[in-house]
């Protein structure tokens, strides 16, 4: 199974046309909403625009995963393609992470030990 750090090298950071947006600070729940003006990732209060939703349901994954800074693809079509992909891994990846967390009580040490998880697997 591959992991997120190589699928964003593979997929992501092979292309060239690339754009790049930070993300905002994570301040409790991240959701994808949509308004008048278009597509927004939501962390708390603070939001970024997107231009898609793919492009949103693209930087969320990434968002959780504990990236600060995502490059993006410019082709819409090919984020399209790839983004079944990266929702099934980041999917798989989550199951993994809670199943071995289901016995730890804390939720501090829980998110903890997940940011870890992440840390170490988008290298």
């Amino acid at each position: 199974m591959k992991t997120l750090g190589e699928f964003y090298r593979e997929k992501i950071l092979s292309r060239e046309d690339l754009i790049t947006r930070e993300l905002p600070s994570n301040f409790g729940e991240i959701k994808i909403d949509r308004d008048l003006f278009g597509w927004k990732l939501y962390s708390g209060k603070n939001f970024i625009e997107c231009r898609s939703e793919e492009e949103a349901r693209y930087m969320k994954i990434l968002f959780e995963a504990g990236f600060n800074e995502v490059y993006i693809p410019k082709d819409d079509l090919y984020l399209k393609s790839i983004l079944p992909e990266l929702e099934t891994l980041k999917k798989k990846i989550d199951e993994i992470i809670n199943d071995y967390l289901e016995t730890v009580m804390s939720r501090k040490i829980r998110e903890r030990v997940r940011y870890g998880v992440y840390m170490e697997i988008i290298k």
